[in-house]
């Protein structure tokens, strides 16, 4: 059976162990430092009285840098299992971090340009690129501006990469990688155009952080 993200995350005993089977590890403490550093980067210039959406927030990893820099963030996710984690991990700042559970296209159907900026991080790779369109684009009609994504940036360096790591039996950490074309794509059918780009370590990571905002 085919691995489904939308419902696995929903099972509160993964949500639990999420973070401690992810991060825990050197390279999984090290992976989790760069990637908050990358995060601070990419919100640097927004004003510290902004409301952002983090969409999906997950147990609250991200959401936790961006409150740390003082800003208010509004969790959102089809699980209330991780909602629970992050609420908890990250009740110290009080009312400044709430949660609202439900999936994009819900959320996008009843509201509209609610939020100053968006973080729509570690999803998209999961889906398909005309699913992935869909869900920016989503992201984009809750924001009134800039809007900052990531994904596995696929270059033939990259695609190298993937090759030897499933020769040694390790699971590729992008479904749908995308390339600089599909990443055009998917900025024009969401709405939005790049503003910067920010990498974690381009010679060990495909992650790219893109900062953009509507057209």
């Amino acid at each position: 059976m085919d691995w489904d993200p939308v419902t696995h995350y929903k099972e509160a005993p993964v949500a639990q162990r999420y973070d401690r089977e992810r991060f825990s590890s050197i390279a999984g403490r090290t992976f989790n430092a760069l990637e908050r550093r990358t995060i601070r980067r990419a919100f640097g210039s927004v004003p510290r009285d902004a409301t952002v959406l983090d969409l999906p927030c997950g147990t609250g990893r991200f959401a936790e840098v961006l409150l740390d820099d003082g800003l208010t963030v509004i969790g959102a996710d089809v699980s209330p299992a991780m909602l629970e984690v992050a609420k908890g991990k990250l009740s110290r700042f009080g009312d400044r971090f709430q949660t609202r559970v439900g999936n994009v296209h819900d959320l996008a159907s009843k509201e509209r340009k609610t939020y100053d900026v968006a973080l729509c991080a570690r999803v998209l790779m999961h889906f398909p690129l005309q699913e992935q369109i869909a869900f920016l684009r989503g992201v984009a009609t809750l924001t009134r501006g800039m809007v900052v994504f990531t994904q596995s940036y696929d270059s033939g360096y990259q695609r190298l990469r993937r090759r030897i790591k499933r020769l040694l039996g390790n699971q590729p950490p992008a479904n749908y990688p995308i390339t600089e074309a599909q990443l055009q794509q998917l900025l024009t059918g969401a709405g939005l155009r790049e503003v910067r780009r920010v990498r974690l370590l381009s010679l060990i990571s495909e992650a790219i952080y893109v900062v953009a905002e509507p057209t």
